[in-house]
């Protein structure tokens, strides 16, 4: 069985209110997009590994992701409770793992430079991986990027 892992996320809807609040590139508001979109980031790690149901058990604690010149973009690897990494195409339930990484990408592509004091407390650098050479990785706490506030 699947452990249920939780973390307390807003709504849905009052998420997608405060993503396209921010999804603009003002310089003014870039700390409140990279909270938003931190917690934007671990609600899509949810909701590709339970199918979008919130209330269906996961088990991951980690996701990786890798810092471009365009922003921050998912890789599709996590890791579970217990330290295994995995990815969305070796994980039971996900049919599209390709899509699901794109779809996740349009918001962590606003984790970038102009907001790295609130990201980056939340990740773990890690060496270089082989498939993203040049790129560099970071491991996000997704419990601590779901706990940050949307204002």
């Amino acid at each position: 069985m699947t452990p249920r892992l939780s973390y307390l996320l807003p709504d849905p809807r009052t998420l997608a209110i405060a993503a396209e609040e921010v999804a603009d590139d003002d310089p003014h508001k870039a700390l409140r997009r990279g909270r938003v979109m931190a917690v934007v980031t671990a609600a899509g790690f949810r909701d590709v590994l339970t199918g979008c149901d919130p209330d269906a058990p996961f088990d991951a604690v980690h996701g990786e992701l890798v810092l471009t010149a365009a922003g921050m973009a998912p890789t599709g690897r996590y890791w579970t409770a217990d330290g295994t990494a995995r990815t969305f195409a070796d994980t039971e339930g996900v049919t599209d793992p390709e899509h699901y990484r794109w779809e996740l990408e349009e918001w962590t592509a606003h984790l970038d430079e102009s907001n790295r004091q609130v990201w980056g407390p939340l990740v773990t650098e890690l060496p270089e991986h082989p498939d993203h050479r040049g790129w560099q990785g970071y491991r996000l706490d997704l419990a601590a990027a779901a706990a940050l506030p949307l204002d």
